[in-house]
């Protein structure tokens, strides 16, 4: 009897640790991809885009080019860049805990100042629209938008999640 209460609490304790932190914050069921999909349809501005995303064997680092964020940190993400090397860029990120949001928002901030860096020495014309860039989120889904129509893709978002 006292071992089938000993193992009956060893299995009760995996199961609770099991469980533990996995995303403890609120999070939103979000395919990324298809939802980068419809904030790409609402700027039909923009050009030709190279895709990466964390279904992508190289998915972590193609990551690293977005954010320098700890990868562990992510759930999933859907990026797309312009080809020609322009400024447009529409990133849809979820992660595995919404307190992490801030951090992840400070890394894009981080990319942009540095994509304007790039842009100011070798495209002028499209540092505008890094000035205009969004970042926002809606619980656990952060995105980044660079675009030509940065409110209608913003609009677009929030209209997601209604």
């Amino acid at each position: 009897m006292k071992k089938s209460i000993a193992l009956l609490l060893i299995f009760s304790l995996i199961v609770v640790v099991g469980c533990g932190k996995s995303g403890t914050g609120k999070k939103n069921n979000v395919d990324v991809a298809k939802l980068q999909e419809t904030l790409m349809k609402a700027d039909t501005t923009l050009p030709s885009m190279q895709q990466a995303s964390s279904k992508e064997k190289e998915g972590e680092l193609k990551f690293s080019a977005l954010s320098d964020m700890d990868y562990d940190l992510i759930d999933a993400y859907a990026y797309a860049y312009a080809k020609k090397g322009t400024a447009e860029e529409i990133a849809v990120i979820t992660l595995k805990d919404e307190a992490d949001v801030a951090e992840l928002m400070e890394s894009l901030h981080t990319h942009l100042k540095n994509r304007k860096g790039t842009m100011q020495a070798y495209a002028p014309d499209q540092v505008s629209m890094l000035e205009d860039a969004v970042i926002t989120y809606k619980k656990n889904c952060v995105v980044l938008i660079v675009s030509e129509k940065s409110g209608v893709v913003q609009q677009a978002f929030e209209s997601y999640f209604k």
